[in-house]
């Protein structure tokens, strides 16, 4: 490593710089700031919307990670120009942009809706209004804050529905894709209601008590034997048993039934681990017919008086297989999911659309309609009873309509030119978060008792400027 590089490295690693955050972007918006700066276009006022677009139709997603994008900002106004010199004098070759990036406060306006809110596709998540350039270099640290943490709440909250009564266990952290990643994924599980997780660092950082059980490798450190594999479950009660911890005995390290459920039968029973016990204790399945081991486990437990124990089941389980195991009465109490929300399919991807320049309404067209973004400032409104809602998309410039209609409105500011709403941003922490996705949980349970039904609808006045907008492009 050369003394230019090494300088590099001792700068991402100063603990209270963190102003790579906000050059964690793509170069094509520095060139496009290169040019508005020449032309003496960077106080133009820009809006930008943040929304997702989903493969399924009608499908959702649930916002997590706002309060990280009101931090960015905070970053990129508390980070002296120094500092921001020394980042931006080795990236760029423009001197007038290094000097405008290195002295800027962000002025501008961000309002949205809440983490642990229900939105669907074309819905602004985020809107940003901002002098050109402002608005511009945001756009890629935002996406990137945010795809991952919305994928990952969306997914777990699909899962924890499907799962119903039983409670569903965090333990992804070892396939995210770094650090950063997985205590997003920890936070987005807290988000949506998940029972726990068992990321020692997660509970550091949120609080929130982490838990686990064992692994094959701890097992086969006792011997490949009977007796070596008795003797680690014994050990393991009598280490945890008198601080009321989980006792989770893995069983099918060798062989399931034969061996892994007997001896951790025989372990509970030594050690005087009954239905009494205060804490969670039971076996964890990790492999071959989960459904069949399950129904066979429960069934020998009970026989054995411990009809207290619960089954936990992991091993690359996913939203449909949870879906078949609950549709089959499956004895499980607990599932353990990594892969499905670590390393989710990209059924729902964020995008960064212009909706507005200066006073001109603007729209991204394409012969694809769902390609096809909204033009103009929009707030969204929900409009719910006892038996369904839909989401109303309405002009900011309505205003005084809206105050006549009873909708609730989900847009709030978090930053009004260029002051942030201290109210507002609280109710970005992760218990308000969290409470605010329970209080919406019924909604969710309206969207999959009818999932075919499209819930936004986008106002008369949207879709006739959408129109004439498309209208005068064709002219």
């Amino acid at each position: 490593m050369n003394k230019e590089n090494e300088t590099n490295e001792k700068t991402l690693k100063k603990e209270e710089d963190k102003f790579f955050k906000v050059i964690n972007s793509d170069r094509y918006q520095y060139t496009e700031s290169s040019i508005y700066l020449k032309n003496n276009m960077e106080n133009q006022t820009a809006t930008f919307d943040l929304f997702i677009r989903t493969e399924i139709e009608n499908d959702f997603g649930i916002v997590s990670g706002i309060e990280e994008v009101i931090e960015l900002i905070d970053i990129l106004n508390k980070t002296p120009k120094k500092d921001r010199k020394n980042y931006l004098e080795k990236i760029l070759d423009d001197e007038k942009l290094i000097d405008y990036l290195s002295n800027i406060q962000f002025e501008g306006s961000i309002k949205g809706v809440r983490n642990g809110e229900i939105i669907f596709s074309n819905e602004p998540i985020l809107t940003i209004t901002a002098p050109l350039i402002q608005g511009k270099i945001l756009e890629t640290p935002i996406l990137n804050i945010l795809n991952h943490q919305i994928l990952s709440a969306t997914t777990m909250s699909k899962i924890i529905m499907e799962a119903r009564d039983r409670k569903v266990l965090f333990f992804g952290t070892r396939r995210n894709a770094g650090f950063e990643a997985g205590m997003a994924s920890t936070k987005a599980a807290y988000i949506v209601g998940c029972f726990g997780h068992s990321n020692i660092m997660g509970e550091y950082k949120y609080n929130w008590k982490s838990t686990g059980t064992m692994t094959h490798a701890y097992i086969q450190t006792f011997g490949m034997t009977r007796e070596g594999e008795y003797k680690a479950f014994d050990l393991f009660i009598k280490e945890n048993k008198d601080k009321s911890k989980p006792l989770v005995m893995l069983i099918d390290t060798y062989d399931t039934l034969n061996s892994g459920l007997k001896n951790s039968i025989k372990a509970f029973k030594n050690n005087n681990i009954d239905d009494n016990y205060k804490g969670i204790f039971g076996v964890r399945i990790d492999s071959g017919d989960l459904s069949e081991y399950a129904n066979m486990c429960k069934k020998e437990l009970e026989n054995s008086g411990l009809k207290n124990a619960k089954i936990i089941l992991t091993g690359g389980l996913n939203e449909d297989k949870i879906r078949k195991m609950v549709k089959e009465n499956v004895k499980v109490d607990i599932f353990g999911v990594g892969d499905a929300i670590s390393l989710p399919e990209n059924k729902i991807s964020l995008v960064y659309k212009m909706s507005k320049i200066n006073n001109q309404n603007v729209m991204k067209l394409s012969n694809n309609k769902n390609k096809m973004s909204y033009p103009g400032d929009k707030n969204i409104y929900r409009i719910e009873d006892e038996y369904d809602f839909i989401d109303y998309i309405e002009l900011e410039e309505n205003i005084e309509s809206n105050k006549k209609e009873n909708k609730r409105k989900l847009t709030i500011e978090y930053i009004k030119n260029g002051e942030k709403n201290i109210s507002n941003c609280r109710l970005l922490s992760m218990e308000n978060s969290k409470n605010y996705f329970l209080e919406n949980k019924k909604n969710l349970g309206k969207i999959y008792k009818n999932k075919n039904i499209n819930r936004v609808i986008f106002s008369k006045e949207i879709e006739k400027l959408k129109e004439k907008l498309i209208k005068n492009v064709k002219e």
